[in-house]
């Protein structure tokens, strides 16, 4: 068709190229196209409904989930946008002693922080006032100038002064500085520090790692850095406050933090000041400085009692550390923050023959009858030297048969050669059933006590020695290894605990410091019941018989001065030579009452020049004054 335009009047005429004749038609009905219009399918009106109402589901979830939901969170929000917000850190839970008593406690403190937008704007103002504040912080005024100076600049809070007495808070008050407030805090104070320190701990600064690696934690914060405070730190630590300080000059809202949970230990005050000090004074006397003690309930595992020497005061960590303190602390090589108790290995001595009697009788090897005659050496041929023998000599002479009662009793270490590696008609266990008993009783494995730092003993084999030495094992490995000496080495609390089986009947015990976490009403959240690693490799005869052999040690042999306890006990006395001829770790270790013990003690006292008793002089002093009739009717 062509449209013609003329005098604003329309004309149509038709071009017969474009016209369509009913013949064409006809001919396109066989098209795959259609001139016929086609409704919309219904499934687009239902899939654009659906796509409507799920968009104003969303929308409404939204509305509700910001408006109702998220009041809270978005009021808060938008409180800190009109405001400068500064966190209180809570105060920790306190940490009581099994009898209720407060071992550590949070005293007031104050911090003084500024606010750059309330500062000042004039400079002479300011300075005046900042030069009055240091006079009373008895600080440098042109160091506090600069710290305000730089603060107010790269800061809208910062803090200007941490834990200020309150004479100068009182002092500040009176200044009347604009910009300049006063927060209330808390700061740990430790009561007794140097005697609780080794189980309590101490806290310090938050660094790096628990800053990118919990964000609990702002860069002002303390956390757990030793003992139960490192321990329980998720426990102890509480929630966060703050303070929000409005535009208008001086007020502020605050929201207030939660304290910590409070823990309760097994620790009884009372025991872990007696064994402090008992065992003070013999070092003190001794003129000695390295030793460890614990003190268990062998019924549980509970920790009763836990020294460890050189100590440390755990207030020091409460204030900046001084460059002396710190070397003192952490670069001295007597290491007063290690708990030897703990942490250390030493080699056992003579207190692990107990251990080698019960596998030797468990193994048939010797019956409570087999005997030796005398105690005085043994010695092995050398057939590389016919004529420089290897002699293994006991640590005293002693004549007369002994069998297995008299040798713990008088700690025959002739018996104890012969038990462990064989000798004439003795075949003796050999290192792998010894192994295979230390290993089967956790001796090379961790305890799980609930403090950090613990470390896992070590049991010799030949392949290790092998592997590592590139030597084979010899008889006079497995004699060494049989009276705790050699390669052999374990902590205190393995000692104590291995020991406190043999007083139950045979069960090891998880060791335990903690009894029960409560909240600030007191409310127990959780309570730690004992835990059994299991049972001691060994059957109940053979525990009852070397039980029966400690107690001889009490009635006639080297522990005899624990004949003058009120109760009967059980014991075994120990040295392990350090140094050649020259210096020797006194071990001592032992349960009372004998029928129905209550308590085991293990005393460690390192670098003794000769065997003097140290330990069992200690262990005494502090069971006579357990058992005490006047005490315990108190």
């Amino acid at each position: 068709m062509i449209l013609f335009y003329k005098k604003k009047e329309y004309h149509i005429s038709v071009s017969h190229d474009d016209w369509v004749t009913p013949e064409e038609t006809l001919m396109d009905s066989s098209s795959d196209y259609s001139d016929i219009e086609q409704p919309i399918s219904m499934n687009v009106f239902r899939i654009t409904t659906g796509i409507i109402v799920v968009l104003f589901a969303v929308i409404l979830f939204g509305t509700f989930k910001i408006s109702i939901l998220g009041n809270a969170f978005y009021a808060d929000l938008a409180t800190q946008n009109k405001t400068v917000n500064f966190t209180i850190s809570p105060p920790r839970g306190l940490i009581f002693d099994n009898e209720g008593q407060a071992l550590v406690k949070n005293v007031p403190s104050f911090d003084l922080v500024a606010i750059s937008r309330d500062l000042p704007r004039d400079a002479a103002r300011l300075k005046e006032g900042v030069d009055a504040l240091a006079g009373i912080l008895s600080k440098n005024p042109e160091e506090t100038n600069a710290l305000i100076t730089d603060g107010a600049k790269n800061n809208s809070l910062f803090i200007v002064a941490s834990d200020i007495p309150k004479e100068i808070v009182l002092a500040f008050s009176q200044l009347n500085l604009k910009g300049f407030y006063v927060v209330a805090t808390t700061k740990r104070s430790y009561i007794d520090g140097h005697q609780f320190s080794t189980v309590v701990g101490y806290i310090g600064k938050v660094n790096k790692d628990n800053l990118e690696n919990d964000s609990y934690y702002l860069a002002s914060d303390l956390i757990g850095r030793a003992g139960i405070e490192a321990a329980y730190e998720e426990a102890l630590r509480g929630t966060h406050g703050r303070i929000f300080f409005t535009q208008q000059e001086g007020s502020s809202t605050q929201q207030e933090p939660t304290p910590g949970n409070d823990v309760v230990l097994n620790l009884n005050h009372d025991i872990q000041e007696t064994l402090y000090n008992t065992l003070f004074n013999t070092l003190r006397t001794a003129n000695l400085g390295r030793a460890a003690a614990i003190v268990q309930d062998p019924r549980s595992g509970a920790v009763l009692g836990m020294v460890s020497f050189p100590g440390y005061d755990n207030n020091i960590f409460n204030s900046v550390v001084s460059q002396e303190e710190f070397e003192k602390l952490f670069l001295s090589p007597s290491k007063p923050l290690l708990n030897r108790a703990i942490s250390e290995l030493y080699n056992p001595g003579s207190v692990i023959k107990p251990f080698m009697g019960m596998a030797g009788l468990e193994e048939g090897v010797i019956t409570r009858n087999t005997t030796i005659q005398d105690c005085v050496n043994i010695t092995i041929p050398n057939p590389l030297k016919p004529d420089d023998p290897a002699i293994y000599k006991n640590w005293r002479v002693d004549l007369g048969p002994f069998n297995l009662r008299r040798a713990i009793a008088d700690s025959c270490n002739v018996f104890f050669y012969t038990l462990g590696g064989g000798h004439n008609d003795i075949p003796g266990l050999g290192i792998s059933r010894i192994a295979k008993y230390l290993k089967g009783a956790w001796a090379d494995a961790i305890l799980g006590i609930d403090l950090p730092g613990e470390e896992k003993g070590f049991v010799p084999t030949p392949e290790w020695k092998r592997k590592n030495t590139n030597e084979n094992w010899y008889l006079g490995d497995t004699y060494n290894i049989s009276i705790g000496q050699g390669d052999l080495v374990v902590s205190p609390l393995w000692i104590n605990s291995y020991i406190s089986a043999i007083a139950n009947g045979g069960t090891m015990y998880k060791p335990s410091v903690v009894n029960r976490i409560v909240n600030n009403n007191k409310n127990p959240i959780r309570v730690f019941q004992p835990e059994a690693l299991g049972r001691l490799p060994f059957k109940d005869e053979v525990i009852r018989e070397v039980k029966r052999d400690m107690q001889e040690t009490v009635l006639s042999g080297t522990a005899k001065l624990l004949s003058g306890l009120s109760v009967t006990a059980g014991a075994k006395t120990g040295t392990a030579e350090v140094v050649k001829n020259t210096s020797i770790n006194s071990l001592f270790t032992a349960f009372a009452p004998f029928e129905n013990p209550e308590v085991a003690i293990t005393i460690l006292i390192e670098g003794a020049a000769s065997n003097e008793g140290h330990a069992t002089r200690t262990a005494y002093d502090f069971l006579k004054w357990y058992f005490d009739p006047g005490r315990k009717t108190q």
